[in-house]
Parts: C-alpha cells; sequence; structure tokens
C-alpha cells in the first residue's frame, strides 16, 4: 500500500515527465527546429568552411594578407544568407606578415631534412642560404629578462654582456655561420614577441642580436621539443625589419647537430625561408553578422569563436574547429527561415591569440549592448562533439524543451543537459578565449560539455594544426554545429530572455564548502558588520598567514592547497562534523594547519545584521571552530557571531552527518573591495584592536 506523501510525490513526478513531454513535442513540432535539423543531418558544410579557411586562405594571422582575405570571404558568405554583415574595425598593425613555404637541410656529413619553424614576424632567408655552424658558448636566452626579478634581470645583463663579447672577440668564428644557441625554445622570437620585447626600446635591433648580425651570421637556432610550439615575434617599423633568421628546430636534430660540432666535424647547413613583410599600417577586423530579431531586435544571443591563428599549422584546430562549426550554425539557421524574437549575432573575432583584442575591443565600444545580451556561446579548444549543457538553475527550466530534440538526435552523442546552482565569480581579468571577455562583463556564457578523444596540445600552437587533424572529427564537427543553431535558435525565440540572476557572484566574499562525500555549500561572508569573526574564519580556511593585500592566499609551505578548494587524499580534512545539537553543525578544526598555529581568543559580539533566523547560518563559535545551523536558533545570536548565510546548496545542509569531513572551504573574493580585505598576521592583529576598543 502506498501512503499519501509517495502519492504526492509521484503525482509530481508524472506531472514534471508529462510537462517536459509536451515541452520537447512543442519543440519538435517547431518547423524551424525542424528545418535546421533536417538540413544540418543531410547537408552538413562545417568542412566546407573549415577546407575554406584552412586550405584556401591558411594560417590567419593578425596582420597577414591570409588573415585579410579570410574576413572579406566571410563577410561575403554571410552576405549571401542575407545576414546583416559589417568588418568591425579592431585595430592596426605597422607592418603586416606573410608567410610562405620553408625548406631545410644538412648537407654535411650527411644529407638530412631538418624539420623546424620560425616565429611570426621574424626575418626568412635570402633565397638559398648555406652554411657552417657555429656554437654561442653563452647562454642569455633562457634567462628571464623583462618583468622578471631584479635578480634574473641581472643575470640577464651579465650574460647578455658576456654572449657580446664572445662575438666580438673572435666574429670570424660567426661570420656565414648558422649559430647554435643553448636552451630549450618556448616558441617565441629570439627578440621578444607584439612590441614587447625584452629590451626597453623596441625600435631598436637587441645588442645582442646586432652583434650577431654585425659578426656576419647566417641566423640562429634553438632547439624545440615536442610538440613543437612556433608563436610569433615582432616589427615595428618597415625601416627597421628583423633581418637575422630565428629557427627552431626539433630537439633530436639539434642535438645531433650539436654533438658533431663539438666532435670537430665539418658541418654544413642550408635553409630556404620565406618570410615576407608587407608595408603597414595593416588594419585588421572582427567579422559580424545578425539574423535581426522580430521582437526584441535589442537583445542578442552570440555564438563567438576567434577567427586569427598562428600560421606554422593553418589554424584547423585553433581555431578553425570552432569558426568552421559556428559558420554553419549560423547558416542552418539563416536559411532554415527563422525569425526568432531575439536577434542572433555570429562574431569571428581577431587578434585573439594577442590578447582577446578582438572581443574586448567590441565589447568596449558597446557598452549599451551588453546588458541586452541574452547569453554568449563560444567555441575554442577542440574539433570534439557537444554532449550537452551545464547550466545555472535559473535556465534549467527554460533550456529543458530548447534541448529536447537533441536528447536522441545522435544515439553517438545523446544530448544531456544539467544544471549547476552555484554562481562563479566573475573573472577578474582576460583568460584563455574570447568568452572570458564577455564573463568580465557580466555577460553570461552558456558552457557546453564535449567529448575528450582529441589531445589538443598535439595542435594547439604547433606545426601540427592542420585541416588534417579535423578530418577524422568529420562527424563531431558536423553535429556541434546542428546542436549550436538548434540551441542559439531555441534561446532567441523564448518568451522570456534567460535571466542573469544566479549566474555571477554579486561582489563580496564567500566561502565555498565541500565535504568528503561532495557535499557543497556556497555563503556569503559579512566581513562589513562582523569583520574580525570573518577574518579569523578565512583565515581557518586559508591558512593563518595569507598573502598580504586581499589576494586568495593560501595555506603554509608543505600544506597543499586544502584552502583554496585543491584538497587530495593526502591532506588532512580542515574539519570534521562532531555532533548535532539545537539546530547547529558543529565543525571542529583539525587540521595540521590549526595543530601547528596558535590562534587567538575572539572577543565576544554578536553580528547586529545577521541573525540565527533560521538554516544556514554560518557562525564562528571559537577561535578554531565554525558552525552552520540546520533551523531557526535564535538562542545563539547572544552566544556566537553569525558571519554568514547559505546562499546555494541550502536544500543540502539536512545530508550533513556526524563523522563527516570536511575537505575543503575555498575563499572567494568577488569586487575589488572583496579583494581588498586583508587577513593577513598585520591586519588582523589591528582588526583585534579595533573590535576590543569598542567592546
Amino acid at each position: 500500500m502506498v501512503n499519501r506523501s509517495v502519492r504526492s510525490a509521484l503525482a509530481l513526478c508524472l506531472s514534471v515527465v508529462a510537462l517536459v513531454s509536451v515541452y520537447a513535442l512543442v519543440a519538435e513540432q517547431d518547423p524551424v527546429v525542424q528545418r535546421i535539423i533536417q538540413m544540418g543531418t543531410a547537408d552538413n558544410q562545417a568542412m566546407r568552411w573549415a577546407d575554406i579557411m584552412t586550405n584556401r586562405f591558411g594560417g590567419r594571422v593578425t596582420g597577414s594578407d591570409a588573415y585579410t582575405n579570410a574576413a572579406q570571404w566571410a563577410l561575403w558568405q554571410f552576405t549571401q544568407w542575407g545576414l546583416e554583415a559589417e568588418l568591425d574595425e579592431v585595430g592596426e598593425v605597422p607592418v603586416g606578415f606573410n608567410r610562405g613555404p620553408w625548406f631545410g637541410k644538412m648537407v654535411k656529413p650527411a644529407e638530412k631534412t631538418l624539420y623546424f619553424g620560425t616565429p611570426t614576424f621574424t626575418a626568412g632567408t635570402k633565397g638559398v642560404q648555406r652554411g657552417g655552424v657555429a656554437m654561442l658558448r653563452t647562454d642569455p636566452y633562457s634567462i628571464p629578462g623583462r618583468n622578471a626579478s631584479a635578480e634574473n634581470v641581472e643575470k640577464k645583463r651579465v650574460a647578455v654582456d658576456a654572449a657580446i663579447a664572445e662575438i666580438t672577440a673572435s666574429p670570424a668564428t660567426f661570420k656565414d655561420k648558422w649559430v647554435l644557441i643553448a636552451g630549450d625554445s618556448t616558441g617565441f622570437g629570439r627578440d621578444g614577441r607584439r612590441n614587447t620585447p625584452e629590451y626597453a626600446d623596441a625600435t631598436l635591433m637587441p645588442p645582442l642580436t646586432q652583434a650577431l648580425v654585425t659578426a656576419g651570421a647566417l641566423g640562429t637556432i634553438q632547439r624545440m621539443k615536442a610538440p613543437y610550439n612556433i608563436l610569433d615575434g615582432y616589427a615595428t617599423a618597415w625601416d627597421k625589419l628583423p633581418v637575422l633568421p630565428d629557427i627552431k628546430l626539433l630537439d633530436t636534430q639539434y642535438d645531433e647537430i650539436r654533438a658533431l660540432a663539438e666532435k670537430g666535424d665539418a658541418v654544413e647547413l642550408e635553409f630556404d625561408i620565406r618570410n615576407w613583410f608587407k608595408m603597414g599600417p595593416v588594419k585588421y577586423h572582427n567579422i559580424v553578422a545578425t539574423l535581426r530579431g522580430t521582437t526584441y531586435p535589442d537583445e542578442h544571443i552570440i555564438i563567438g569563436s576567434h577567427f586569427d591563428s598562428f600560421d606554422a599549422g593553418t589554424g584547423a584546430v585553433d581555431d578553425g574547429s570552432g569558426s568552421s562549426p559556428h559558420i554553419e550554425a549560423m547558416r542552418l539557421i539563416a536559411q532554415s527561415g527563422a525569425r526568432p524574437k531575439r536577434s542572433i549575432t555570429i562574431i569571428l573575432f581577431a587578434a585573439e591569440e594577442n590578447g582577446l583584442v578582438g572581443s574586448q575591443s567590441w565589447l568596449r565600444k558597446r557598452p549599451d549592448v551588453q546588458p541586452k545580451i541574452v547569453a554568449m556561446i563560444n567555441r575554442d579548444g577542440s574539433p570534439s562533439a557537444i554532449t550537452g549543457a551545464t547550466v545555472p538553475g535559473g535556465w534549467y527550466a527554460a533550456m529543458e524543451p530548447i534541448v529536447a530534440p537533441l536528447a536522441n538526435l545522435n544515439p553517438t552523442w545523446p544530448f544531456r543537459l544539467a544544471r549547476n546552482d552555484y554562481p562563479s565569480a566573475r573573472p577578474e581579468r582576460p583568460g584563455g578565449t574570447d568568452s572570458s571577455s564577455f564573463a568580465m562583463a557580466g555577460i553570461p556564457t552558456l558552457n557546453f560539455t564535449v567529448t575528450r578523444e582529441y589531445t589538443y596540445s598535439r595542435a594547439w600552437h604547433t606545426l601540427n594544426d592542420l585541416y588534417s587533424e579535423l578530418v577524422p572529427f568529420t562527424k563531431h564537427q558536423q553535429h556541434s554545429a546542428l546542436v549550436t543553431a538548434v540551441v542559439a535558435y531555441g534561446v532567441a525565440n523564448l518568451e522570456t530572455p534567460l535571466t542573469r540572476a544566479g549566474v555571477y557572484l554579486d561582489d563580496g566574499i564567500y566561502a565555498d564548502l565541500t565535504t568528503a562525500s561532495g557535499t557543497r555549500i556556497m555563503a556569503s561572508l559579512d566581513y562589513v558588520n562582523a569583520p574580525l569573526q570573518t577574518a579569523n574564519f578565512i583565515r581557518i580556511a586559508e591558512g593563518s598567514t595569507p598573502q598580504a593585500g586581499g589576494g586568495r592566499g593560501g595555506p603554509p609551505p608543505g600544506m597543499g592547497g586544502q584552502g583554496r578548494g585543491g584538497a587530495g587524499p593526502d591532506v588532512p580534512p580542515i574539519g570534521t562534523i562532531l555532533d548535532v545539537k539545537g539546530g547547529v553543525v558543529s565543525a571542529n578544526i583539525v587540521s595540521d594547519v590549526q595543530k601547528s598555529v596558535a590562534m587567538p581568543r575572539l572577543p565576544g559580539r554578536s553580528n547586529p545584521a545577521l541573525k540565527h533566523d533560521g538554516p544556514g547560518v554560518l557562525g564562528v563559535s571559537g577561535p578554531n571552530a565554525f558552525y552552520l545551523t540546520l533551523q531557526r536558533n535564535t538562542g545563539l545570536d547572544r552566544k556566537y557571531t553569525a558571519i554568514g548565510r547559505v546562499i546555494a546548496g541550502e536544500d543540502l545542509l539536512r545530508t550533513f552527518k556526524k563523522g563527516d569531513r570536511i575537505r575543503s572551504v575555498r575563499i572567494i573574493r568577488a569586487g575589488q573591495v572583496a579583494r581588498g580585505f586583508r587577513t593577513d598576521n598585520e591586519a588582523f592583529a589591528k582588526l583585534m584592536q579595533e573590535t576590543s576598543k569598542t567592546r
């Protein structure tokens, strides 16, 4: 026999299932969705766009003809589909760069093809150039230069001076020779990159390079480990172009050549490197295309990926594997006859590889548009297939009917929707991809989950970044284009926009607490009304002496990172739930951090702004203990200090059990004021004094 509560719960579950089924049916019956799926299944052209981008135009370095010509093509292609399209000027480079073929071989003592690359904006050879090998015994290149410690800067200066002295003492040793430089290359230009060289005056040739040029060297050769990263150098003006080739050679071949030279064998190398510069300035642009919304045209769903690349390869994986599915997604939407309520805008960003320049430029010029961007969908990573999405809790109900047609569309990659009820802090600075520019502005970004078959480091900024890398992932690319089209159209066609509530944390300080069983809650901390007790709790979580100046800090040396949420199995728990009495879960701190540090006795003080009026109140009951309420308990107002309230995961409090271990308490600071709240020893002592005076 089923009791009443069970029957009610069962009825509720059936109602929810029925509602979801109705939503799914409505979405599946939408003729636009049906046409998108039909075209995306029968005539998916994602790989066609990848072929054009990578094989017709090639590596799309900002400031290159390849980028400029590819941007013109994308603009034209979008207009063919009836979209409003424009080139959005981002900036200019003082000198352009184009790369042709490159060849190299060892001629003596035996003929052997060499595997190498040269960074962009570095010199080519003057036709075919052949010469012997010389070794620069002094190694100034492996010592950090600008933005390093004063000690390393001095070491660098001394090493550079020594290397110059070595060259000037015997210039004939280096004349008409390929000069082997010690140390492994990071892929960047020998003389710096993007107008930020190691030497203060970017208009002058670095003195060490000048010494090699004066001696008549043919070029320099550095050792390069797999996976063969090839990045960029710099050029500031047409009359100050780089003139000394900068070769990064496969490590095994470098070692072989060096060993031969050290034995005294006659080694002769031949290179033909066709790097060409173009008179500037050369302007570069984002490519922007919009399908204008019918009801809310000023509200936007942004589909974004970066269009530029490094050019040792052809930019197929990074980020052709993002741009080509997004171009196809826009084609599917545009040619399906869609008339969404909101505008759908695709942006192919310029100069992402130079520091997210294109995305930041686009946002900076449109402050009035930023509040009206419902969501940004970014793709930049690998040619993986989309298998689902994790969305904020406030989005889940709206997203279910949108993604319902995708659940079993492809049995290889069934789409699964998950929810995340824990807001995140907005990034403080640009990250590794354009979506971080939008997140910095408080614009929600949609996070797809993808398959993991592809090893991204194989192609990322390497010689391997070629169209051939995408071919085995053709179906993945096509499926991702189709999923993106369905989701973008669905979000654009909602009756009400997706909420921003619960996506990002408001400015403040937060504690993200996780037990050993994976139970997670997040609480805001009242550092304004209970500064001393809050600071004490932060010191418990991070170790007693987090870094001064409001950073996140960390535990003392040797203690891993449990205060920052990174505890491993060998790190002791930060606390253990001891008992449940009067609606309070006590958690005495038992980690070695606190055993080894004497915590001060705190003066008793209630928090006038925060009371124990319900479950999920976080408080401090002593120098080494904190607690969480499971229910209302006003009697605690007179005994302890409430310092925070649970804002996410409150329903999980009831799962806390005696003996559970608290594995981590991560402190999150959002906003400049919160980052300025110091808890180091000096600041904590000052808080102790101030609190004692006010008692």
